[in-house]
């Protein structure tokens, strides 16, 4: 017998014998079934839903193909202009299509950010850029300023548009608002409640719905702030932010004594007031699900490959394990996530208010990570060899980990690297170098290798090759 299942036709032809599934998150076993499956629905807080979306950063071609290799089931990028990551090497004209094509090959999605808030020379410039966009074959623009909206609806008619998380939706009204006006997802802003997702999904029901489940958090509201703009001439919303809010600051209160108004320095040291911690749900992802959502959205165009496969890789086990239909929260997963370079961790918005624990008032950077990337796996070039390149410097007496996208970390050595450019065997090799190993440790392309830390030292999460 087959439990909780609902068969439905995907077409009104009588001939098709395509059928979608629906289960109760419980296994489902097909025996002697003529009919092609091509879309499983799951009952999930009394809605009928497909499996949720997973959807990683990719700030270059890198990063977009890690983040597929390791799971992702669709990536967000950024064109050269009209976006809010200025900084980032982003993709040329002639890359997007390689991206689009390279992820459309693979049955996954990719969408384009044109998330500025565009002031008229953009207003000029975009529409070209927007039938680029609709001739390639992007999944979708994501749009944040009503000018940018009427845009890509005049002049890419057929070309999804997602209202990003700048356009700061938090009630259930505006989302009702821009799907009328067509967009087909709002990506909600961060400052929202599971119990405020919810009402949304219950009010309107005929609209995707994406969240934030990891990466840095603003101090602004969704995102919009002008200290960057005030203090280095750097305006945050047009993608080249100096995260000034990281920096030490000092507030006296002159003339508000006898208000009650307290100063905020500190005697020995200094003190962050804008400092916001990092975005974790790993610990609650199911609460999130069954919020009615339809994408989970990873922060971090700007962060390395380590930092994209790491996130991916463990939000995608606590989603296989969730549809499993016996999902139980696994430690692991957060400690792996503690392993790549972050702030301290908080639960954001999700479960009430933020409080003083949300927030790093003691310093600016506080970055924390338990492993290095060390290098990542080229090609295999004979038995029990492989050609990889090197991220950051290595010896022959340290131990590694190879991460491949299933399955925990496999620990290894190697007796030496064989560097390709000079064919002479080295004890230690430096970053961009391309090395030989050998190992029993079966590889394959686009695998990392990386080596425990120690204790105390600490890297930036930023991918600083991006700012060359």
């Amino acid at each position: 017998s087959i439990n909780n299942l609902l068969i439905w036709k995907t077409k009104n032809n009588k001939n098709d014998k395509s059928r979608k599934i629906c289960y109760n998150i419980k296994p489902v076993v097909i025996i002697n079934c003529d009919y092609t499956i091509t879309e499983k629905i799951y009952k999930i807080g009394g809605l009928m839903q497909k499996r949720v979306e997973l959807l990683a950063p990719a700030g270059n071609m890198e990063k977009l193909k890690t983040a597929i290799h390791f799971g992702a089931d669709a990536c967000f990028v950024g064109g050269s202009s009209f976006n809010l990551r200025g900084m980032s090497s982003n993709f040329k004209n002639k890359e997007l299509k390689e991206a689009i094509d390279y992820v459309h090959s693979l049955g996954k999605k990719i969408y384009v950010t044109l998330n500025i808030f565009a002031h008229n020379t953009e207003i000029d410039y975009l529409p070209r850029f927007i039938k680029m966009l609709a001739e390639y074959g992007a999944d979708a623009a994501i749009v944040a300023d009503l000018g940018v909206f009427q845009l890509v609806r005049e002049h890419a008619p057929n070309l999804p548009i997602h209202v990003s998380t700048q356009a700061n939706n938090t009630n259930w009204m505006s989302v009702k608002t821009w799907k009328d006006m067509g967009a087909k997802r709002v990506i909600l802003a961060r400052e929202m409640s599971l119990k405020e997702i919810k009402t949304i999904r219950e009010k309107v029901p005929d609209v995707e719905i994406e969240v934030f489940i990891h990466g840095a958090m603003c101090m602004a509201y969704s995102g919009r702030c002008l200290l960057s703009n005030y203090f280095t001439n750097r305006d945050s919303n047009r993608g080249i932010c100096a995260q000034d809010c990281r920096w030490n600051y000092k507030v006296i209160a002159e003339g508000h004594e006898d208000k009650g108004v307290h100063d905020i320095v500190e005697e020995h040291g200094e003190t962050f007031i804008f400092n916001a911690k990092d975005l974790c749900s790993i610990e609650f992802i199911d609460q999130i699900i069954e919020a009615g959502v339809n994408s989970l959205k990873i922060e971090g165009r700007m962060k390395s490959i380590y930092y994209n496969s790491t996130v991916v890789k463990q939000y995608k086990r606590a989603l296989d394990s969730y549809y499993s239909g016996n999902y139980k929260y696994n430690p692991n997963w957060l400690e792996e996530l503690k392993t790549i370079s972050h702030r301290q961790y908080s639960n954001g918005f999700y479960l009430g208010p933020t409080s003083e624990k949300d927030q790093n008032y003691e310093t600016g950077l506080s970055y924390s990570q338990t492993y290095r990337l060390i290098a990542n796996v080229l090609d295999k070039v004979d038995t029990n060899k492989y050609k990889i390149q090197i991220r950051n410097k290595a010896f022959a007496t340290d131990t590694f980990e190879l991460i491949r996208p299933e399955g925990d970390p496999i620990p290894f050595k190697v007796a030496n690297f064989l560097n390709t450019k000079n064919d002479e065997f080295q004890d230690e090799v430096n970053p961009n170098t391309i090395a030989i190993i050998e190992t029993d440790v079966e590889m394959g392309p686009m695998d990392l290798i990386r080596m425990k830390l120690p204790l105390g030292v600490s890297d930036s999460d930023m991918d600083t090759s991006d700012l060359g």
